[in-house]
């Protein structure tokens, strides 16, 4: 049986500092802006929720939230492990690499880069002209006091950076850039998804990986038999890049995805098996 997975010790003490930090705060929704938790067992729920990925704050909007990627349990150190967005709403582009660890994450956060951790832009141009937008939107309404909700947004961050010593990235644009395209050099199967697998296995010095059939095309996932046929016997990264493909087509069909548990499962994929039986409707 594998380790338990551990909740990361940053996590655990702002998920604690927000709780108390409520009242300071009352017109704050939560002081972060998110719903934060955690669960091994929990990927977000989605079809394109990777399986290999446990969700640890909620947006509570179009059901936007991120998780850290354990590259099938590759990465056990929480701590250590990339953080994507999943936002499934977004078609053909629902999971992004955001940051490369935890911490990297809560710096954006709280130097005030939500919109580069929720959306993805092109250009760093693209992603200035948004925040020019954000800073430029209307103060407020009858219903609603922008002004009054800045304030005790910028109290937290300020809290937060204070309580936890964080440094701003320098260029965040940049850095998500290049966090992208250093696994994009480390991968060895690519995915729809931008993801990629990792080696997984003691084959990891091996020069060529090959991928699954339906590479760059839709997955015939009603053709139970071949799907079966391929599974059986197929090398373990092929098999996982398979699986991120299948997620990404968003695919919920019943007995190809009963397949791809077992599947996982003989691997000793068991966490991910889990975590993919919740889109078996």
């Amino acid at each position: 049986m594998k380790d338990p997975i551990i909740i990361p010790e940053l996590l655990k003490k702002i998920i604690h500092w927000e709780k108390k930090f409520v009242p300071e705060v009352p017109y704050l929704e939560t002081p972060t802006g998110y719903f934060l938790g955690f669960n091994e067992e929990v990927n977000g729920g989605y079809p394109c929720s990777p399986a290999d990925a446990i969700v640890f704050a909620n947006t509570g909007m179009d059901g936007i939230h991120y998780a850290f990627l354990t590259d099938f349990g590759t990465v056990t150190n929480l701590e250590e492990a990339p953080i994507v967005c999943v936002s499934p709403m977004d078609f053909g582009n629902c999971v992004r690499l955001v940051a490369s660890n935890l911490k990297d994450f809560f710096r954006l956060k709280f130097y005030g880069h939500e919109g580069l951790l929720m959306n993805d832009f092109t250009t760093k141009e693209e992603y200035v002209k948004y925040c020019l937008k954000e800073e430029n939107e209307p103060e407020g309404s009858e219903y609603f006091d922008h002004n009054k909700w800045e304030k005790q947004r910028a109290v937290v961050r300020e809290a937060a950076i204070q309580t936890f010593h964080f440094e701003p990235i320098a260029d965040p644009f940049d850095y998500i850039q290049q966090l992208r395209a250093i696994r994009q050099k480390q991968i060895i199967l690519p995915t729809a998804d931008r993801l990629g697998v990792m080696a997984v296995t003691t084959s990891a010095l091996k020069q060529m990986y090959l991928p699954h059939p339906w590479h760059g095309q839709e997955i015939p996932y009603e053709e139970t038999d071949e799907i079966r046929d391929f599974v059986d016997g197929v090398e373990v990264e092929t098999l996982l890049s398979f699986v991120r493909d299948y997620q990404d087509q968003g695919v919920v069909d019943t007995f190809s995805l009963a397949i791809l548990c077992r599947t996982l499962e003989a691997h000793g994929f068991h966490r991910e098996a889990t975590r993919l039986s919740y889109c078996i409707e």
